[in-house]
């Protein structure tokens, strides 16, 4: 299983559940990528998306990491307006989505 493909799946169908629309993923901008871009209520919102098994998906992202998602953000055009974090955890239990919205 590729647990980052698959977390991206599983966050953009989390979305979707929330009214959100996906208009884009894995867009590469000079700055790097960004997973998910999204209207949700109206605002364009690029979306992180972090997966992991077995830990928590959180401590692999960081302020670096979160700046350069907002600079990638910046870049797309139209630019997107906020950040959201989608982390997905695959355990033993299932799965744990958590969305952290306007990093």
């Amino acid at each position: 299983m590729d647990v980052g493909a698959v977390g991206e799946e599983v966050a953009a169908g989390f979305l979707r559940r929330r009214g959100a629309r996906i208009v884009a993923r894995n867009v590469v901008v000079p700055e790097g990528e960004l997973d998910l871009l999204a209207v949700i209520d109206g605002v364009r919102v690029a979306v992180e998306v972090r997966s992991r098994r077995g830990e928590d998906p959180l401590e692999a992202f960081d302020d670096r990491k979160l700046d350069r998602v907002r600079r990638s953000a910046a870049r797309v055009n139209p630019p997107c307006r906020r950040v959201d974090l989608i982390t997905v955890a695959f355990g033993e239990e299932g799965v744990e989505i958590r969305w952290l919205p306007d990093m």
